[in-house]
């Protein structure tokens, strides 16, 4: 599976900070751009983009079927079942 990815070119990076990188890399046992990349996964994070409203009425209505399908066959699931099923693994 091919992932999309982008190139950015920097800039006018401090030699200081270009120094910390390399060593930073060479200490993880990373690449220069690995390390970049995943200094900026810290700080950015790697969440994924928000839903728009759209997509979210959509997962609402598929969640619903689902719903109504389960209760058609006898199981009834609670709002308070679902919220502990949520809630597990969680501290």
């Amino acid at each position: 599976m091919e992932l999309d990815m982008a190139t950015i070119v920097l800039k006018d990076i401090p030699v200081e900070l270009q120094k910390r990188l390399k060593e930073r890399a060479r200490r993880n046992g990373r690449s220069v751009n690995r390390e970049v990349i995943a200094c900026l996964e810290s700080v950015v994070g790697t969440e994924p983009p928000r839903r728009t409203a759209e997509e979210v009425r959509q997962l609402i209505e598929e969640a619903r079927a689902v719903r109504e399908e389960l209760a058609a066959k006898g199981v009834s699931i609670t709002d308070e079942e679902i919220t502990a099923w949520k809630r597990q693994g969680r501290p």
